[in-house]
């Protein structure tokens, strides 16, 4: 009997929490739709703030760094502000260093004064004095000048202290990436820079970014100064969202500056916010649609492929953030049967045991049968609901009319041989728009521009491979190489303005100082244009590509990378080498 009373309460207790689990947390949901952010890149998103607090875009520098994705993202970055007391931060990062590696303690004697209080006169207070005490006896115990700590401190900024901008050295200046970049490493190691954070997070409770509460904790230092009648108000720091961020705000004779810093502040984490729950939507789609693709190909035992990190993040140039409008496709879901219903038959012995007892403790009056009977109804119910939630069709139903990934390359290819680059879009996972339905303004440009997407043409080569929802395939592109037509290009127009020069006058060719005239160097650049052009057969080259693509609820979709927007510009995309556009 005390195995049965156990078996029941863990039913009804196990039908409660599974009925109250759907509305869990429904309250804190970051909502999709949120007009700030759906659809929008980091640059528009700060640039509805700078709009709405009625700022000038030079007077504000702007940093956010996403410690889990890698996101990075700037406005003004590389231009200096005077940074008032966020300086203590870098500075005490010099001493904690020593603490971490055993060359000083938290006793150790500075200038008369304990290091322990030097830190939080400095972080907490931001003690201007303590600070000079500091920085003056950075450096084997002695008085040194203010460009031996800029220099010290300049690893954690990021820079080389022998090749940085000689700006650095001129006045307590810093850059909204220079900010950011030691913040991510004091953030990244805690150990070596010991009680920093902790301490930045007692530091002014209500003032700059917690000058109205924020929904998370903010470990921040923030500076204030008037110079030339100017206010420079500042303040950086780490946001405790699920994804932690590092974000920086310089503000130069700004209107209401606190306001500023809070606002932002709180425009960061929710933006973090959103994007973390972007993330995990997607994660959830991906186990979604790894489902439905393993009931649709049962042949298959694909794996979906793991999510990255950093989420929607890409080293590609960022596309238009218009979503691309899927090509219309016929969509049919259906309900899929289990032929061995274990969850409900397990359900159904569980409820018949639950009833017996009910009725022989009922008989026994030791519980009443109505309410006893009830209870195993409802917990049933409940038991039943989920396990049947599983069974149900998928809430967005997925494309049946791009089986083959072949389907969607060849679509898209043959949309791009067509100039319908609308089209071709549609077959894109990320991309909106490739900027090849743009005209160009010049007149060579646009020549250009038209011979090369006249150039397209394309041959599959090999079957396409497949791996869960990720797939490949290789196609054999040929195209018009625009960087050897520009080689080219060059020399010829020199030659040409040379031909031109014996065959004009030479006030028709050089102005009053010898100088070729515009009207002259122009001539030849077009005359040597169209004649390179008129034999495009020597421009064109065949590239192998490999196109990458993932299965959406709109069937396989191209994942754009560089190798493609490289062919399609020409090789013109990418031609500096390394990793940044």
């Amino acid at each position: 009997m005390r195995v049965l009373k156990k078996l029941l309460c863990l039913f009804f207790a196990l039908g409660l929490l599974l009925a109250l689990l759907p509305g869990a947390g429904a309250e804190d949901a970051v909502d999709p739709n949120d007009e700030r952010f759906a659809g929008k890149t980091w640059e528009q998103v700060i640039d509805e703030f700078i709009e709405e607090h009625h700022l000038e875009t030079d007077r504000v520098g702007l940093g956010y760094l996403n410690t889990v994705t890698g996101e990075e993202q700037y406005h003004n970055p590389d231009t200096y502000y005077i940074a008032a007391s966020m300086f203590k931060v870098p500075l005490n990062m010099l001493f904690l260093e020593k603490i971490s590696n055993g060359e000083m303690d938290w006793d150790t004697n500075i200038r008369g004064y304990r290091y322990d209080y030097l830190l939080r006169g400095t972080i907490i207070d931001s003690n201007n004095d303590l600070a000079e005490v500091l920085w003056r006896a950075y450096g084997q115990g002695k008085w040194v000048p203010y460009r031996y700590y800029r220099e010290q401190i300049a690893p954690y900024m990021g820079e080389d202290a022998e090749t940085v901008d000689d700006i650095y050295y001129r006045n307590n200046l810093f850059t909204s990436r220079q900010i950011i970049t030691c913040l991510h490493l004091l953030y990244d190691n805690p150990d070596r820079f010991p009680r920093l954070l902790d301490l930045m997070k007692e530091a002014e409770p209500e003032r700059y970014f917690l000058n109205h509460p924020q929904k998370v904790e903010v470990a921040h230092k923030y500076g204030y100064v008037v110079e030339d009648d100017i206010l420079y108000l500042n303040d950086c720091g780490v946001c405790y969202t699920e994804d932690p961020i590092c974000i920086v705000c310089f503000t130069m004779g700004c209107p209401e500056p606190y306001k500023v810093l809070a606002d932002y502040c709180t425009l960061m984490i929710d933006y973090a916010e959103y994007h973390t729950a972007e993330r995990h939507r997607q994660e959830l789609e991906e186990a979604r649609l790894a489902a439905i693709y393993a009931m649709e190909h049962p042949q298959e035992t694909p794996a979906p492929a793991p999510i990255s990190a950093e989420a929607g993040q890409s080293t590609e140039p960022a596309p238009s953030t218009a979503e691309a409008t899927p090509a219309p496709a016929e969509t049919k879901a259906e309900k899929t049967e289990s032929s061995f219903p274990i969850g409900q038959i397990l359900i159904a012995v569980l409820a018949l045991a639950a009833v017996v007892y009910v009725l022989r403790a009922a008989h026994k009056k030791q519980l009443k049968a109505g309410w006893g009977l009830l209870a195993v109804l409802f917990a049933a119910l409940a038991l039943l609901s989920c396990v049947s939630a599983h069974r149900l069709e998928p809430a967005i139903p997925v494309s049946q009319s791009m089986a083959d990934p072949a389907d969607t390359v060849a679509a898209f290819f043959d949309a791009v041989a067509a100039k319908d680059y609308d089209r071709a879009c549609t077959y894109l996972s990320d991309y909106a728009s490739l900027g090849l339905e743009q005209q160009p303004e010049s007149e060579a440009a646009r020549l250009m521009a038209e011979a090369l997407r006249s150039s397209y043409s394309y041959s599959l080569h090999g079957e396409s491979k497949v791996n869960g929802l990720q797939a490949s395939q290789q196609v054999l592109f040929e195209m018009l190489d625009l960087t050897a037509l520009q080689d080219d290009l060059k020399t010829g127009t020199e030659e040409a303005v040379k031909r031109l020069s014996e065959e004009l006058p030479a006030s028709q060719v050089v102005d009053d100082k010898g100088n070729y005239l515009p009207e002259i160097t122009n001539r030849a650049y077009m005359e040597t244009l169209q004649e390179l052009l008129s034999r495009p057969d020597k421009y064109r080259t065949v590239v192998g590509l490999e196109i990458q693509l993932t299965y959406t609820t709109d069937g396989w979709r191209i994942v754009t990378g560089r190798e493609l927007l490289n062919a399609l510009s020409g090789r013109t995309a990418y031609t500096g080498g390394g990793d940044k556009a």
